[in-house]
């Protein structure tokens, strides 16, 4: 302020009659305040930047053809242009990529565009077109496209350029004072300006573009990976603001690593301003917004509908559940296979297929975003948008206040582009994608405190904003690279006929955000060691600070003593919690690890089941299930012959696939993998099936029923279970019952199953559900024949011999078990065997951490 007072006594001028531009609109309130403190009395400068000033002199409403920085907008005008030039490309994706690279390319040559006067700015592009003659041919055309564009476009800053902002008419000097990234429209007006202009770099005002740190605090701290670096960095935040050292910048190297930052500041009640924001794509709203367009999009996926319904408030909880679970007991990973699935379809809420149905078919762009905004209001989030700031942003960006999108339509005709987006009918995908791109570009900035104690900001405007202390991570060697990579596919020719800053011109603006840094009076310097199993070093700046600070303080103010705890395996006692009924699976459970039994069984935690994107084993082993159980039921007693037995099979297979939605997704591979070993499957099974039924002399076993619900009492407990397939053999005793479990794992694993009957429960627990006296039981392994031998097949029976010795010790054994759970025996975690490796309950018993104490 002292230069400033000087200027003005030297050329006798009044306060209001000067002009300083800054370089960024964060520090012209504390200009003001700076000049008010020394000069309580009279008018002050006008301390604006060059934005500012223009908005004040007269607001700017873009015509259709100019590059607003608004993407809505920007897009239809980058879709206008890649159409008009290369009409015969079909190529979509190509299309796409051209517009965004189009898009990108004009918003870096915009700065030098505004830079030159309107009148002569056609011809300054045109001169240009030389300097991109030597791209490649898209490359050439993406960079020509966006010289045209910004070479006729208009700028909200082209007021400046007008009579209104002469010299001498809006101000009679001007002040320039420069960060330290070169500002082109700074120059150009500093060029109009002439005498009446007076340029300076605002680093060297304010004595902070020294070489060496003069911090009076400088503590560097080495993290192990991210997390450990927000924790370390967040309680060193704490610690300074608790200690009184406000204001503090939280530096904004790393966007993810500050927002997880800033989210445990949040939650410890630390007030922020955040003047980086992030991505309005990463908030709740646009989550929100996305989740109804992912829900709409007929190849849906069940847990896209299911996000989507349960983000909406219009539907109640339990319908939603119930419909979740249904979809989840059947496998159903399709939307469209649970809308044709009768246990499902029933479930879906009113309505919703009607809704999601109605956002199938092309239409305009003004049409999709007043049936956007219904189908927002039928899944009732419209008004939570309203209430969200972030919301009010999307809603305004996409204009889907009713009668917004006019604006876009407008736009549309006034290009009149061929295949223009705004005048065409277009589909839910490439709308879904325009959504996208909008919100991509845009950024959210949430609501403040204009007097928190820290902000959080890029590193380079801590320049003039008087901060006592700095938080700084993500000082590694990729997030802070002294030679930053220039932006867009320009090359260093290009760069410099076009006038876009070098490499060099951008290393040397980040090392001045740098020395910045250091000129904080107490400074925190975070890095990481590694990122995603990659080891990194520290940044060369942070390395070279050694030279200057050999002996940096290293923060132990977060640090304090634990005393290690031993973890024991537990042993829980739940004598109350004892289930009345067991499943075979259940009592194996208890048998493999009694702790598993209580957390699955009487706890009944159970992890829900995965809607896998693509067919599983599981898949396999359901499918086969109801293909074989509706084959023998239609086939019953009859022999046909083996091709009318496999042309049924095949057409189950398929009837089967497409009920289970295994065959619903265009595009996708879905049963293809299953379908290509189905024939070796089902040879195999008939080959066997002919055997085990035998010949006209020697009948064998005759199929009874499949999939059978049976349920057998032992006092006081109950024992349930569902049998593959019971089968009747003829026998001098009588019919003789034959339980088969059909297995699809390796021959291997169903053979060990059979060696010792006392260890196998399955079958013998399939055994006591049923009262006859005697009775046959096996294991059907069916494969595709790559295990069969000379002695087995592709499909092969095990059958257990000493069944019935193994249901009478199962029998006892269960009664035991089971009692002395009812009198209160511990549960013990066993923490033992090949059990453990897949034990949904590993988390809850803690196993992984007993060898570690």
């Amino acid at each position: 302020m002292t230069r400033i007072q000087a200027s003005l006594l030297q050329h006798a001028l009044a306060p209001d009659r000067l002009l300083v531009l800054l370089p960024y609109a964060q520090l012209i309130e504390p200009a003001r305040r700076a000049w008010a403190q020394e000069h309580p009395d009279g008018f002050s400068p006008r301390f604006e930047t060059s934005r500012n000033w223009a908005s004040a002199m007269a607001p700017w409403a873009p015509s259709p053809s100019d590059l607003s920085g608004d993407v809505a907008r920007d897009r239809l005008m980058a879709e206008a242009l890649v159409d008009r030039v290369v009409r015969s490309q079909r190529d979509t994706v190509l299309r796409a990529e051209l517009v965004a690279r189009l898009t990108e390319a004009a918003r870096q040559l915009a700065p030098l565009a505004a830079a030159v006067p309107p009148a002569q700015r056609a011809a300054w592009a045109q001169a240009r077109q030389e300097a991109l003659s030597a791209a490649p041919q898209w490359e050439s055309v993406v960079s020509s496209l966006a010289l045209v564009w910004v070479g006729n476009s208009g700028f909200p800053t082209d007021v400046l350029w007008a009579s209104q902002a002469a010299p001498g008419v809006a101000a009679d000097r001007l002040w320039l004072l420069e960060g330290f990234q070169d500002d082109p429209l700074g120059r150009a007006l500093a060029e109009r300006w002439g005498e009446r202009v007076e340029v300076a770099r605002l680093a060297v005002w304010l004595g902070e573009d020294g070489v060496s740190s003069s911090s009076a605090v400088l503590r560097v701290q080495a993290c192990a990976d991210a997390d450990e670096e927000a924790r370390r960095a967040a309680a060193r935040v704490i610690c300074q603001v608790n200690a009184g050292a406000v204001p503090l910048a939280l530096v904004a190297n790393d966007r993810l690593l500050t927002r997880r930052i800033s989210a445990m500041l949040h939650n410890a009640g630390l007030g922020l301003r955040d003047e980086t924001g992030w991505k309005l794509s990463t908030t709740r709203a646009a989550a929100q917004l996305m989740s109804l367009l992912r829900a709409a999009d007929p190849r849906a996926r069940s847990d896209d509908v299911i996000d989507l319904l349960k983000q909406g408030p219009a539907w109640p909880a339990d319908v939603v559940e119930a419909l979740e679970m249904a979809m989840r007991e059947q496998g159903l990973s399709s939307w469209r296979s649970v809308t044709a699935h009768p246990a499902t379809v029933a479930l879906v809420p009113e309505g919703l297929i009607g809704m999601l149905e109605g956002l199938h078919g092309a239409r305009p762009l003004e049409r999709w975003l007043d049936d956007l905004r219904a189908a927002l209001s039928t899944c009732g989030l419209w008004t939570a948008l309203c209430a969200d700031p972030a919301g009010r942003q999307l809603i305004r960006l996409l204009r889907l206040d009713e009668g917004a999108g006019a604006e876009l339509r407008q736009v549309g005709q006034a290009l009149a582009g061929e295949g223009n987006r705004a005048a065409s009918r277009i589909g839910l995908s490439p709308f879904t994608a325009w959504v996208r791109d909008v919100l991509e570009s845009a950024s959210f900035l949430p609501p403040g405190d204009a007097d928190a104690p820290v902000v959080i900001l890029p590193m380079a405007q801590l320049l003039g904003r008087g901060f006592v202390a700095a938080v700084v991570p993500g000082c590694d060697e990729v997030t802070l690279d002294p030679n930053p990579e220039p932006a867009g596919a320009w090359t260093a020719g290009q760069r410099s006929a076009l006038g876009l800053p070098s490499r060099e011109q951008l290393s040397q603006a980040a090392a001045g955000a740098w020395r910045a840094a250091l000129a904080v009076p107490q400074l925190d310097i975070f890095w990481r060691r590694q990122e995603g199993g990659e080891p990194l070093a520290a940044s060369p700046w942070v390395l070279a600070l050694e030279e200057v600070c050999p002996d940096p303080e290293v923060d132990a103010s977060g640090l304090r003593p634990l005393s290690p705890k031993v973890a024991l395996p537990p042993q829980p006692v739940a004598p109350d919690l004892l289930p009345s009924a067991l499943s075979a699976s259940a009592y194996q459970d208890l048998r493999d690890c009694p702790y598993r039994f209580f957390g699955l069984r009487q706890l009944r935690l159970a992890e829900p089941a995965e809607l896998e994107v693509g067919p599983d084993q599981r898949d396999l082993g359901n499918w086969l299930h109801e293909v074989l159980k509706r084959f023998h039921e239609a086939r019953q007693a009859a022999r046909p012959g083996r091709a009318v037995d496999t042309g049924q099979l095949d057409r189950i297979g398929e009837a089967v696939a497409a009920e289970m939605g295994l065959q619903t997704d265009e595009g996708d591979a879905g049963f293809l993998p299953y379908q290509a070993v189905w024939p070796a499957l089902r040879d195999g099974y008939l080959d066997w099936l002919y055997g085990y039924e035998g010949q006209q002399d020697r009948p064998g076993p005759l199929f009874g029923q499949a999939e059978v619900e049976l349920s057998a009492s032992l006092p006081p407990w109950r024992l349930w279970g569902k049998l593959d397939r019971i089968d009747h053999q003829s026998s001098p005793e009588g019919r003789l019952p034959v339980v088969i479990d059909y297995k699809t794992e390796s021959r291997q694993s169903t053979r060990e199953r059979v060696k010792a009957p006392l260890e196998d429960t399955q079958l013998a627990f399939y055994a006591a559900l049923l009262p006859e006296d005697n009775l046959r039981a096996a294991y059907l392994s069916i494969t595709d024949g790559r295990a069969a031998t000379a002695s087995e097949g592709a499909t092969q029976l095990f059958e257990q011999p000493q069944v019935l010795l193994a249901r009478q010790r199962l029998r006892e054994g269960l009664a035991h078990d089971l009692s002395r759970i009812a009198d209160g025996q511990p549960l013990p975690a066993l923490g033992e065997g090949s059990v453990c490796e897949f034990c949904a309950a590993r988390g809850l018993c803690r196993k992984d951490f007993w060898g570690a104490m």
